[in-house]
């Protein structure tokens, strides 16, 4: 059925498309007037990134039946890169559930970006995407209970936009994330198109601290269109002083930080980050191993569990066990000195 009464197309192939595919995704997460989903996901929506929409049309109608999307990126953690491959934009038109189509479109999706060490996606939709080896990973606090407010925000801060700061603001925000934010976390790395999105994502509140010289020394990202709605979800300073500064700055605000920053905030619940899924075990293990200076090894790979060496002794684990072991929440002692709770900030997302 799939074959005779759909086609299998992208975005890149077929741009006249983009309204539609913007229009089922919006009515199915229920979007309201004011709201765009193409500005609070603009990374995974952006012209850039139509190769990566897959969507299949109708051969009856010639409309939109559905559409699933992935954006590749890199995470970076002590200078090691692991590229991986962001899902979002999931949805099927009511006149065409059970037909299978999104199985199909997530089978595509995996099969055609397999050289990804990680998938992973956000969603509350556990027992749907466990089906394809996707599980609840990462750990993620909130730091404080009190839904952030512009007039409330810390003394010294400027509120704005990526796309009002002048460059040389821009480029002191570049500079931060590239010296503090991918050296201190586990974290996307952001290349030169990526910031060239990020600035265009007028959905996101930006709010910056200057010193008495005038350079940027810490900032906060508030908001994302109807997404992390006065949510503080990404922070970044000029060296660890400034981070210390800015944590005690924001600590009562709901502000998402990764699992490794839960010493700080002893009171913080431990939520999960996302799903993940192993995509390539060469790619992962290759990360791994840089990342654990040898100690740990993938031996062998299926689709039911895990062999893998750590130091002398080999053991066996289900996937979803060794994503947790070595991801959180509440990674393995073992694990848990690489710091490999990951951060991804909101305009990151998908």
């Amino acid at each position: 059925m799939i074959a005779e009464n759909f086609v299998l197309t992208t975005l890149s192939d077929n741009p006249e498309y983009f309204e539609e595919v913007l229009h089922l995704i919006e009515e199915e997460f229920h979007y309201s007037e004011g709201h765009h989903y193409e500005k609070d996901f603009a990374p995974l929506m952006d012209p850039l990134n139509f190769e990566n929409c897959y969507l299949y049309i109708d051969n009856n109608t010639n409309h939109v039946a559905a559409h699933l999307a992935v954006c590749e990126r890199k995470l970076i953690k002590n200078n090691v890169e692991m590229k991986v491959v962001l899902i979002g934009g999931i949805a099927t038109h009511k006149n065409f559930r059970r037909m299978h189509l999104f199985k199909h479109l997530m089978e595509h999706a995996l099969e055609n970006h397999s050289d990804a060490g990680l998938f992973i996606l956000w969603s509350d939709l556990e027992n749907i995407y466990e089906k394809f080896q996707f599980h609840r990973t990462g750990g993620l606090i909130e730091t404080g209970t009190r839904n952030f407010s512009a007039s409330e925000r810390p003394s010294g801060y400027e509120k704005g936009k990526f796309s009002t700061l002048t460059d040389e603001e821009f480029n002191s925000i570049i500079s931060i994330y590239s010296e503090f934010n991918q050296k201190f976390f586990f974290t996307m790395k952001r290349e030169e198109k990526d910031w060239s999105i990020i600035r265009e994502m007028n959905s996101v509140d930006l709010f910056i601290k200057k010193n008495l010289q005038g350079k940027i020394v810490r900032y906060f990202c508030v908001n994302k269109g109807r997404d992390l709605t006065n949510i503080i979800h990404e922070i970044g300073a000029l060296n660890t002083l400034e981070y210390m500064y800015l944590l005690k700055e924001v600590e009562s605000f709901k502000t998402w930080l990764p699992e490794t920053e839960y010493y700080k905030f002893k009171n913080s619940d431990i939520f999960y980050t996302a799903f993940y899924r192993i995509g390539s075990p060469e790619v992962l293990n290759g990360f791994l191993s840089r990342i654990t200076e040898g100690q740990l090894r993938i031996i062998a790979f299926n689709e039911q569990q895990i062999e893998f060496e750590y130091g002398p002794k080999l053991y066996t684990a289900t996937h979803k066990d060794f994503l947790q072991y070595l991801f959180g929440p509440k990674p393995i002692e073992e694990f848990s000195v690489y710091g490999l709770s990951l951060y991804v900030p909101g305009a990151d997302s998908v």
